[in-house]
């Protein structure tokens, strides 16, 4: 496995680095976005309708990846199709790459669709190989059985597109977390503007 890329400053925050970049694994090559020079790493899986690798650390995902990294994560935003059943071949590399480059901890955030993949990765990998599982407003209704991954379930409960959430969550084996919020907004930039904390939260969940 290789990695080829090139570094691009943000401007809001000089002193963190974005890092576009494609993952080589087997007869793959995963466009990735990566921020950040932590051990424990958090791979970013955006959804559906036309959103990218970019989403999390843009407008709409509450440049929730500029946050982690600066909190001391790496966080590693794979490109996928944004489709139900999609996107396991992409996780992955890079789970093989976050190991193979030093990793000590792996966790999975998805928004929407990519929530739902986070979820159907996870079941489908031993309990514990995941230190957190993050679910910004997602389509997923299946509870997470692992008893030794944190969960994280976070949602507007006038957002139809995240009406399963409830349902998963109460399926789910602890430990778990449920944020239940007031609005109707999908992104995860309304997610904050409902609960400005959001982001002490996520970090503070990664970090016990």
């Amino acid at each position: 496995m290789a990695v080829m890329g090139c570094v691009v400053s943000f401007g809001a925050a000089p002193l963190q680095a974005q890092e576009e970049s494609v993952i080589k694994h087997g007869e793959m090559n995963v466009s990735v976005m990566t921020m950040g020079a932590g051990e424990h790493v958090v791979i970013a899986l955006h959804g559906a309708g036309g959103n990218d690798r970019r989403f999390f650390f843009g407008k709409n995902g509450g440049e929730m990846g500029q946050a982690l990294a600066a909190a001391g994560f790496r966080v590693i935003a794979p490109s996928w199709a944004g489709q139900a059943g999609a996107g396991f071949n992409e996780v992955a590399a890079v789970v093989a790459h976050a190991r193979e480059t030093g990793a000590t901890k792996i966790s999975l955030m998805g928004h929407s669709r990519g929530g739902e993949l986070a979820a159907n990765y996870a079941r489908s990998q031993d309990d514990g190989v995941f230190n957190t599982v993050i679910q910004f407003a997602s389509v997923d209704d299946r509870g997470l059985p692992m008893t030794q991954t944190k969960k994280l379930f976070a949602y507007n409960k006038n957002d139809r597109w995240a009406a399963w959430q409830p349902k998963a969550f109460t399926q789910s084996a602890e430990p778990k977390v449920q944020i239940e919020l007031a609005g109707r907004g999908h992104p995860v930039s309304d997610l904050i503007k409902e609960k400005a904390d959001l982001v002490d939260d996520v970090v503070g969940l990664l970090k016990q």
